[in-house]
């Protein structure tokens, strides 16, 4: 479980949209560039290109979270955003891109750790977020599904390892190294085996499904990981 009084930010069962961001994008209208006498063209089109391109990612992660890669095709993008598939192709290459570009921008509040916490509390509390994310939204099957697929692609391999997995190794990084700094664990660690030792079980009970992803995973497995690095093992 998350230290007492602090809950996980993540993800919603439901796939609640950013703020500012509506599920269902800019009208069509959005993706032309208006008139408008003595305005560049390049200014007056600018707003209105990111405007639809965060409509693209927030229709891909809605599709993503409620049904999964088969839902996120880019017919289905471009009519949830309200532009054309040629708008969609601007700024991905693919229908898998840009699903996992949504799926990602979805999930991104999972990385935020509140302040004031111990090194093993902060790790508890971010191991305890992905276990819920993994388990109680969509995020779960979907990054299965994702993985399977980056067996065959390689861009799809390369953006679940630099978007997904390289930001959250970096989270728990830091707040190793801050553990070190304050005094709470011992000098000369080995942090990537430790971030291993950290993120596999999770993974491990998510593809295999031999276990649950439980409430007491993270405290459990923080337990038994702090007494080996520690500053000052008990006995």
């Amino acid at each position: 479980m998350s230290p007492a009084g602090v809950s996980p930010a993540g993800v919603s069962p439901a796939g609640v949209s950013p703020a500012g961001v509506s599920p269902t994008g800019v009208s069509p209208g959005d993706a032309s560039p208006a008139g408008g006498e003595g305005v560049p063209f390049s200014l007056r089109g600018r707003p209105r290109s990111e405007k639809a391109r965060q409509a693209i990612l927030a229709a891909a992660g809605d599709l993503m979270l409620s049904g999964g890669l088969p839902a996120a095709t880019m017919d289905a993008i471009a009519a949830r955003a309200g532009v054309s598939k040629a708008t969609v192709y601007k700024w991905w290459p693919s229908r898998g891109a840009v699903a996992l570009d949504g799926f990602l921008d979805r999930v991104g509040g999972t990385l935020a750790i509140p302040d004031g916490l111990s090194a093993a509390e902060a790790l508890t509390w971010q191991i305890d977020a992905l276990i819920q994310i993994f388990r109680d939204t969509t995020a779960g099957p979907l990054m299965r599904a994702l993985v399977a697929v980056a067996q065959s692609d390689p861009d799809i391999a390369d953006a679940l390892r630099e978007q997904w997995l390289v930001p959250r190794r970096a989270v728990a990084r830091d707040t190793l190294r801050s553990g070190v700094q304050r005094g709470e664990l011992r000098d000369g660690l080995d942090l990537e085996a430790i971030l291993d030792e950290l993120f596999a079980p999770v993974y491990y009970r998510l593809f295999f499904g031999h276990a649950p992803l439980s409430d007491d995973l993270a405290a459990t497995m923080v337990a038994y990981l702090i007494p080996g690095i520690a500053a000052h093992p008990t006995s």
